[in-house]
Protein backbone atom coordinates (compact mmCIF):
# COMPACT_ATOMS: atom_id res chain seq x y z
CA UNK A 1 0.00 0.00 0.00
CA UNK A 2 2.66 2.68 0.89
CA UNK A 3 4.62 1.96 -2.36
CA UNK A 4 1.30 2.60 -4.40
CA UNK A 5 1.03 5.37 -2.42
CA UNK A 6 4.68 7.11 -3.00
CA UNK A 7 4.37 5.70 -7.27
CA UNK A 8 1.27 7.62 -7.31
CA UNK A 9 2.67 10.37 -5.85
CA UNK A 10 5.56 10.19 -7.63
CA UNK A 11 3.41 9.91 -10.76
CA UNK A 12 1.39 12.71 -10.19
CA UNK A 13 4.82 15.13 -9.15
CA UNK A 14 5.80 14.14 -12.64
CA UNK A 15 3.12 15.14 -14.51
CA UNK A 16 2.20 18.10 -12.42
CA UNK A 17 5.97 19.36 -13.10
CA UNK A 18 5.71 18.58 -16.56
CA UNK A 19 2.30 20.35 -17.16
CA UNK A 20 3.99 23.57 -15.18
CA UNK A 21 7.03 23.66 -17.39
CA UNK A 22 4.67 22.60 -20.55
CA UNK A 23 3.10 26.23 -19.34
CA UNK A 24 5.26 29.27 -18.43
CA UNK A 25 6.62 28.50 -22.52
CA UNK A 26 4.11 29.04 -24.39
CA UNK A 27 3.10 32.02 -22.06
CA UNK A 28 6.45 33.03 -22.08
CA UNK A 29 6.76 33.15 -26.01
CA UNK A 30 3.20 34.53 -26.61
CA UNK A 31 4.23 37.28 -24.43
CA UNK A 32 7.74 37.97 -26.19
CA UNK A 33 5.86 38.11 -29.31
CA UNK A 34 3.43 40.56 -28.51
CA UNK A 35 6.15 42.48 -26.26
CA UNK A 36 7.75 42.47 -29.95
Amino acid sequence: TSFSIVQSYSLAKSRSFSSGSEHPKPKGFSGQQTNQ
